[in-house]
């Protein structure tokens, strides 16, 4: 019993002594992940999260698809961009702290006017890697109705064919796009941006329920404060990181 109770102190004192946190993230995302000066929204939001919690951020930067096998091996203390999954035992969820809203791009000189999903189809379409399974099934099934489709890992290759008119539409997020819109010097003016999908609202994963418990009452506590829009504007321009569930309709 005495060696039960003095295991007890040691994984108390243990954690007390904790300073850090391991954050699982992606890999180079600009304007939410930029590996050449470890700066982007994600990252300063996860940064001050962090710093309200008590710990300094220490990021592993790995490719998105390893972040949920990575924690759950242990690996780190915080898994970015999940979707709670409620047959995941092991894991404990955040409330959404990031907002993704992936639109259809064309140049507003086609006036392509598009509403639905579905005005795709008789169009090239060049999307980011792995969107079809990223986007849910009615894009997936929508896929091979398309008339010309394909995906590519470098996003900016995207914006590049787009502008050579070598595709109709582009399908990435509006803060992707604008900042590689912004960076080839284009206003965005010259395109249209219709969003044809439901925003993508994305979770972080602990295996420790307090921290998890921690991370939500300092994401509720900077959602109030005026740094939330700061760090907005200053990689997006423009507020957009509404974090309420959809409605249901």
């Amino acid at each position: 019993m005495r060696w039960l109770l003095f295991l007890c102190i040691v994984f108390s004192l243990t954690v007390q002594a904790k300073t850090e946190l391991t954050i699982l993230v992606g890999l180079d995302k600009p304007p939410y992940i930029d590996l050449n000066d470890s700066s982007g929204y994600e990252l300063d939001l996860l940064r001050l999260l962090s710093k309200k919690m008590g710990y300094d951020a220490v990021f592993l930067h790995v490719p998105n698809a390893r972040i949920k096998d990575l924690m759950l091996a242990g690996r780190g203390d915080i898994a970015t961009l999940q979707r709670p999954d409620p047959e995941q035992k092991q894991l404990f969820y955040s409330q959404p702290y990031i907002r993704y809203q992936n639109v259809a791009a064309s140049l507003s000189s086609k006036s392509l006017q598009l509403r639905t999903l579905e005005q795709l189809q008789p169009y090239s379409v060049v999307a980011f890697h792995n969107a079809r399974i990223l986007l849910g099934p009615d894009y997936q099934q929508l896929v091979p109705l398309v008339l010309n489709y394909q995906e590519v890992a470098n996003q900016s290759q995207q914006l590049q064919m787009l502008l050579l008119e070598r595709c109709d539409v582009v399908v990435m997020d509006r803060n992707i796009f604008y900042y590689y819109a912004k960076l080839a010097g284009h206003s965005m003016q010259p395109f249209d941006l219709a969003p044809v999908f439901q925003p993508s609202l994305y979770s972080a994963a602990f295996k420790n329920a307090q921290l998890s418990k921690k991370f939500d009452k300092a994401l509720a506590e900077v959602q109030q404060e005026p740094i939330f829009t700061q760090l907005q504007l200053k990689y997006f321009s423009e507020v957009n990181q509404e974090l309420q569930l959809p409605q249901p309709e």
